[in-house]
């Protein structure tokens, strides 16, 4: 059964593949803003942990992604945040947390489950947000049903502090 989100009354489809909480993440590949290959990897160099959010463009949803980028700019680590379009695109912001990526071999699109399926946004990311852990597992993901609601601010934050401090780096042995 595909998921269904809604975006400006039009009820659109996701594909049928998902990842989930406590699923360790998956990597893939894409290109910056250069244009060059690069690999996202589950594990962060520095074990860092990471945050991937996906939009099906820039300009409609520009005010979301600046006071995104604004609210990670805050944080008091350091946190690999990317934010991922289905193609490459003009992006008239330079940010200060956020790296914009490209996911042209659609990766990102179905391992996550980000991928729409039909109608007028088909083949774009929906709007989802997935924090990596330290460790590399899935710790939280928000994936609003209506494209026009927010990403929650205060969620997301409580679930980064949680992701910091679930993990030692010292195994179960340590």
């Amino acid at each position: 059964m595909k998921s269904k989100i809604i975006y400006n009354n039009e009820k659109l489809e996701l594909t049928d593949d998902f990842i989930d909480i406590g699923y360790m993440a998956e990597n893939f590949d894409a290109i910056d803003l250069d244009k060059n290959e690069i690999t996202v990897k589950r594990a962060s160099p520095n074990r860092n942990i990471q945050l991937f959010i996906s939009f099906p463009f820039f300009e409609e949803f520009k005010d979301e992604i600046i006071a995104f980028d604004e609210f990670m700019s805050e944080a008091k680590i350091d946190i690999y945040t990317y934010i991922i379009f289905n193609k490459p695109m003009d992006i008239p912001y330079k940010f200060k947390k956020l790296i914009p990526i490209f996911d042209v071999n659609e990766e990102y699109a179905n391992m996550y489950g980000t991928k729409i399926v039909s109608g007028s946004l088909e083949n774009r990311l929906t709007k989802a947000l997935f924090l990596i852990g330290k460790d590399g597992a899935i710790y939280h993901i928000d994936m609003p049903n209506d494209l026009k609601e927010l990403l929650d601010l205060e969620k997301v934050r409580g679930a980064l502090n949680k992701a910091y401090l679930s993990y030692t780096g010292a195994g179960c042995h340590g």
